[in-house]
């Protein structure tokens, strides 16, 4: 018997509804893929890494690069004896913390210079955030050019500003002449110790340094402070000081950022980072490498001065 047309029109699959069927299914795979697209499109781009100033700045704050927080600098300024008719001048700012430290606890004019073009740069969109661009003004210089007006500030001020200038004897001139009779210039350099020279720390150190580093051994400063006529109130070696500020930022970072949650990326950056530092902590350990303070008044020893007198034969006994 032959089966109703009803029957066998129920039991096989019309063409028509099996090409709606794939349709469908194109069609909603378009969809998601479409939305995928777009939700793309829309979802915030990740956060650049930090670059190492932003960085630098976890570690002893907004403004500060190199080691040492803003109680750091004012300690270390505190022979200045600042205030607000003072007029000091930085030659190696940065992004100007030191100096906006100082003005603002002071009252002082403190004028900063800066060798790298960018970190000049930002330095002074820091000042003008800060609304302290008058007070600090931050400014680009070369110090193997650098002239200043004589007679113009009552204190300089540079934290590691000569380990990478050439003509440091030329340099140091230029900022006597630029102090005030019995101005102060206040120094913190890296200096070498010639028995040493020849460590693989040193070496690493130097490697990492934004160009050839050209640092002096502790005679040669001698030599070049007696030849320019100052007077050298307190010579200190202050290693341990550097190397405790070294590692109490990075302390202070671990304590305040929460590392885990950051990106890969970022967390690759401060890696990174901590690598840098870790050849100068090894090259101060190893000896080869010391950071010095240096005080001293323009003008000659006077008589009855005997404090000068008694740092400079102690430099050239080195």
């Amino acid at each position: 018997m032959a089966e109703p047309a009803d029957s066998l029109a129920a039991e096989r699959p019309s063409p028509i509804a099996g090409t709606s069927l794939l349709r469908v299914r194109a069609s909603a795979e378009a969809d998601r893929v479409s939305v995928a697209a777009m939700a793309a499109r829309l979802a915030p781009e990740p956060a650049a890494p930090p670059d190492p100033l932003t960085i630098r700045q976890w570690l002893w704050g907004a403004g500060f690069h190199t080691p040492g927080t803003a109680e750091d600098v004012i300690a270390l300024a505190q022979p200045f004896g600042a205030n607000a008719s003072t007029r000091l001048l930085d030659v190696a700012a940065g992004l100007g913390g030191a100096a906006r430290t100082i003005a603002a606890r002071s009252g002082a004019y403190v004028s900063a210079l800066e060798r790298d073009p960018d970190l000049a740069r930002r330095g002074r969109a820091l000042s003008l955030a800060a609304q302290r661009q008058k007070q600090v003004p931050v400014g680009h210089m070369d110090p193997e050019t650098l002239e200043l007006r004589a007679g113009t500030f009552d204190g300089i001020l540079g934290r590691e500003a000569t380990h990478l200038v050439v003509d440091k004897e030329r340099f140091l001139r230029v900022l006597l002449l630029g102090l005030r009779p019995r101005g102060q210039l206040l120094l913190t350099e890296f200096v070498v110790e010639p028995a040493l020279a020849a460590r693989p720390e040193l070496a690493a150190w130097a490697a990492l340094q934004p160009r050839e580093p050209l640092p002096w051994t502790l005679r040669q400063y001698s030599d070049c402070f007696l030849s320019l006529g100052v007077e050298l109130r307190a010579l200190e070696d202050i290693s341990a000081i550097y190397k405790r500020q070294i590692v109490e930022g990075w302390a202070r970072l671990l304590r305040t950022v929460d590392l885990r949650s950051l990106p890969r990326g970022h967390r690759l950056a401060v890696v990174a980072e901590a690598e840098r530092w870790m050849p100068t902590v090894a090259a101060l350990d190893s000896g080869a490498l010391r950071m010095y303070r240096f005080h001293m008044l323009s003008g000659p020893v006077r008589s009855g001065m005997g404090a000068g007198k008694i740092s400079a034969a102690a430099l050239l006994r080195r």
